[in-house]
């Protein structure tokens, strides 16, 4: 009798667990192709080409989309590499803004959560000191300075978020990071202008 109460329930719940199992790795699938392709709108982006790398980012939300409408089902799958897929839409998304002016699509914009969001941003920033790095060799200080101005200003916002690990997982670690990776843009920037003078 209790075997076939338990025979009962697993013959139950199994199909629910096929059915997650084949969402998990459709989305993992998709997840790695958001992180690909945010990293070719980055990489297309620095080196000035705007079309291909709208075009990228295009890709990328479309395949977001994809993503939403499994984790709006399976909720408890939004974890590991869906995560960073979020992370790097958001960080491809301030890269463009910042390269070609186009109007920042924000968390809500995205439809993903604010705290990859977030740690997106801390993630641009360190974007921004690659940005700093090619117009020093171009010398274009004066740009160079804009941006890393902007690098500074990002970081302060960041900082000013004092929340637990659990609540933005992964931020104060980044901030850590950042501390150091601006002081050496300062320094970078500091030669650059030594050079010229």
């Amino acid at each position: 009798m209790l075997a076939e109460e338990i025979k009962e329930y697993l013959n139950s719940v199994n199909q629910s667990l096929q059915e997650r199992f084949e969402n998990r790795e459709k989305l993992l699938l998709l997840a790695r192709e958001v992180i690909r392709y945010c990293g070719e709108t980055i990489s297309l982006s620095h080196r000035g080409k705007k079309e291909e790398a709208l075009k990228k980012y295009e890709m990328a939300l479309e395949k977001v989309e994809q993503v939403r409408n499994i984790i709006k089902n399976f909720p408890e799958l939004l974890y590991g590499d869906v995560g960073v897929a979020f992370q790097e839409l958001a960080e491809a998304s301030v890269i463009i803004s910042l390269y070609f002016n186009v109007k920042l699509k924000l968390a809500n914009d995205l439809g993903i959560p604010d705290t990859y969001y977030i740690t997106g941003i801390a993630d641009a920033i360190g974007e921004m000191r690659r940005r700093v790095l090619e117009l020093l060799k171009k010398n274009n200080i004066e740009e160079a300075e804009k941006t890393y101005e902007l690098m500074e200003e990002l970081y302060e916002l960041l900082w000013g978020f004092e929340y637990p690990k659990s609540l933005v997982p992964g931020l104060r670690q980044k901030i850590d990071n950042l501390r150091r990776l601006l002081e050496e843009t300062n320094h970078d920037i500091f030669l650059a202008k030594l050079g010229k003078s």
